[in-house]
């Protein structure tokens, strides 16, 4: 007959048996949720995000500069920054982001950039050809804004962003990146996963194909809402903006006039003047990757092509002294 006792003793050692065994298979689970964060965290960030942290360190330097650049890839890969300084005798810097961000994207940079610069005197937008046909930037606006809570955003923009934020939160590789990229920079880690080249993301090795010619009715209307926003901003700060289109392939321009002329007549109702009422052609052998990038190896004349565009403005522009300066003649 088993005593009462023998039975109690069998039971609790079963039970811590058991207990032993669930602990082990929780550390067990623990470290491989561990190692499957370390993998995501360090292997599968978004290509976004490196660049975003790569502009932001230029702001974190303080360079001094007059002039900024802000837009997308078609900026990216066609503005060198020290050889439009050379061209024009500004101090300028280019953050250019990706056509993910949109206008929105422009419009944080350049929020940052004014914080960041007090001598800032000139801005120049230039967007992807085509960007006044691409859906609107609300996300864009959410993965670059510098601040949670935007004040200054207007009514009608407050439920679409929150509805924007609220699927980015729910999305985790805006959470890692959130999370990650900031810290990097705090423990001045490079936030990098992406090759740089000539100041901008390295392009693909082969050329994507082109989209179809753009159309009047692609013009989408709604792409205004963050343009707006940056005329304001230009106006507020008495600042000398300028928009420009990045250019395009030459086929595809030529077969895509209806759409500057009616994408011009939104823009130009923002209060931003147009340093040119269509894209620079791209020739068969200046495109680059895609439709919208200048070859590598045409930057630099590219450069020059957007500082001829941008010298009016730059020239009016100029602080009374050195104009002054300009208009007496030489010493023979």
């Amino acid at each position: 007959m088993t005593s009462p006792n023998s039975s109690t003793s069998s039971s609790e050692g079963g039970l811590r048996y058991l207990g032993i065994a669930a602990a082990l298979a929780a550390v067990l689970l623990g470290a491989l949720c561990l190692l499957s964060v370390k993998v995501k965290w360090f292997s599968d960030l978004p290509d976004y995000a490196p660049l975003l942290a790569y502009q932001l360190e230029k702001l974190d330097r303080g360079a001094g500069f007059d002039t900024v650049f802000v837009g997308d890839s078609s900026l990216g890969n066609a503005i060198d920054a020290g050889t439009f300084d050379r061209l024009t005798g500004r101090r300028s810097v280019n953050l250019a982001l990706t056509g993910l961000f949109g206008y929105a994207g422009s419009y944080n940079m350049l929020r940052r950039a004014v914080e960041t610069e007090p001598g800032l005197r000139t801005v120049v937008v230039i967007q992807a050809a085509d960007m006044m046909s691409r859906a609107d930037d609300l996300r864009g606006y959410v993965l670059s804004t510098p601040r949670l809570l935007d004040a200054d955003l207007p009514a009608a923009l407050r439920w679409p962003v929150a509805e924007a934020w609220i699927g980015e939160l729910l999305d985790w590789q805006t959470l890692k990146t959130a999370v990650r990229a900031p810290l990097l920079r705090l423990l001045s880690r490079p936030v990098r996963d992406i090759v740089i080249e000539n100041d901008y993301v390295k392009q693909a090795t082969s050329r994507a194909p082109f989209g179809p010619a753009l159309r009047a009715e692609d013009v989408v209307p709604g792409k205004l809402d963050f343009l707006r926003r940056i005329a304001e901003l230009c106006r507020a700060r008495d600042l000398t903006c300028v928009y420009a289109h990045g250019p395009l392939a030459a086929p595809l321009l030529e077969r895509s006039q209806g759409f500057f002329q009616a994408a011009d007549r939104l823009i130009g109702s923002t209060g931003l003047p147009l340093a040119a009422p269509e894209p620079l052609p791209l020739a068969e052998t200046e495109i680059g990757d895609t439709q919208n990038h200048a070859a590598p190896a045409e930057k630099a004349a590219m450069t020059a092509r957007y500082a001829a565009l941008l010298r009016p403005f730059i020239a009016a522009d100029r602080p009374p002294e050195q104009a002054a300066r300009a208009e007496v003649a030489p010493s023979p």
